[in-house]
């Protein structure tokens, strides 16, 4: 009987400055050869977890304007505890021949974790990567990784990247544009070929008192399937916006972005690996992975996905102002 393997994550407590809730996982049984059926899971004491993502970005309106970026992290869990996993070598191969290398960086919570979720960081490793000015691999193109271990193991993965797509109705000036405050917008776009499924993020500044956390608020949404073409913002990405302190500024986002704030909005076409390894638009970190995507001396995933990116602003427009003509975005949505 074969079986599908999932991940659960559970909190550890960690040495340091001070306590502080780590994530660390029930692995699981790889067993080779299987389709997808039941679920098994099975812990073991020492597991490689490899998590690498290659990221096309394009411009909204051009996308034959593509730059190509690559991160990896790469963990060892020994005994219920993270480790870094110095000295792997992390290359990912187009089938049109071209690789791409991705280099080791010395701060991997610095450089390969960009975003807290809940306040906690995912598992500590072993950091690559690479960003590439120009085309290194193709819209739709077929993606091998390989990962070499210092003692010599191998992981392995294929990812087809997602198509381009672009936004449809849309106006920018230098990739912005501007929302009438306490608006709404709906950004539609094109169908992107082979993806399953697209993440819509933005992460928010000027929120003033509505949002008094260190941290900037950003909110993720994951729309699955290739044919969910369209999201309304901000309404659509407020699903995860809950406890007490939020209510305000969850209110003040459902009419709109208001006056003053701004949004740096990305969507991104992504692939079945990444869908697979998702919820709700984050790296699943707690819950079950039903299909990991990386094989051989260890496990994760290899996602890939093709994203196009842009800076909204709450204001009136200035017409007066010489230098101000920063276009709206497109209709007012209800």
């Amino acid at each position: 009987m074969c079986f599908r393997k999932p991940f659960r994550y559970i909190r550890w407590r960690t040495d340091g400055t001070g306590p502080r809730n780590w994530l660390a996982l029930f692995a699981l049984f790889l067993l080779s050869g299987c389709e997808l059926t039941e679920v098994q899971i099975e812990p073991i004491s020492d597991l490689i977890v490899a998590g690498v993502t290659v990221t096309l970005a394009v411009d909204p309106l051009d996308p034959s304007r593509i730059d190509t970026h690559a991160r990896a992290l790469i963990t060892r869990f020994h005994r219920q505890w993270e480790h870094e996993v110095p000295g792997a070598s992390v290359e990912i191969r187009g089938e049109a021949g071209q690789a791409l290398r991705l280099a080791e960086v010395s701060e991997p919570l610095v450089t390969c974790v960009t975003q807290l979720v809940d306040l906690v960081r995912p598992p500590a490793g072993s950091c690559h990567v690479a960003s590439v000015s120009g085309t290194r691999f193709a819209p739709g193109e077929r993606l091998r990784l390989t990962v070499t271990l210092p003692d010599g193991g191998v992981l392995t993965a294929e990812s087809r990247m997602p198509g381009a797509f672009t936004p449809l109705g849309l106006s920018l000036q230098d990739s912005r544009c501007r929302l009438d405050p306490d608006t709404r917008h709906r950004f539609d776009w094109t169908l992107s070929d082979g993806s399953w499924g697209y993440i819509a993020e933005a992460r928010f500044a000027g929120l003033g008192d509505l949002w008094a956390s260190e941290y900037p608020l950003y909110l993720a949404a994951t729309l699955r399937g290739a044919d969910e073409t369209g999201m309304l913002f901000p309404r659509d990405l407020l699903f995860e916006l809950g406890g007490p302190n939020s209510t305000d500024v969850y209110r003040a986002l459902h009419e709109g972005l208001p006056h003053g704030a701004s949004a740096e909005v990305s969507v991104g076409a992504v692939d079945r690996n990444w869908i697979n390894w998702t919820r709700e638009g984050r790296i699943n970190l707690d819950g079950e992975v039903l299909i990991p995507s990386v094989f051989g001396d260890g496990t994760g995933w290899f996602g890939t996905g093709v994203r196009w990116t842009l800076s909204v602003e709450s204001r009136e427009a200035t017409p007066d102002a010489a230098d101000d003509h920063l276009p709206l975005c497109g209709p007012q949505s209800g």
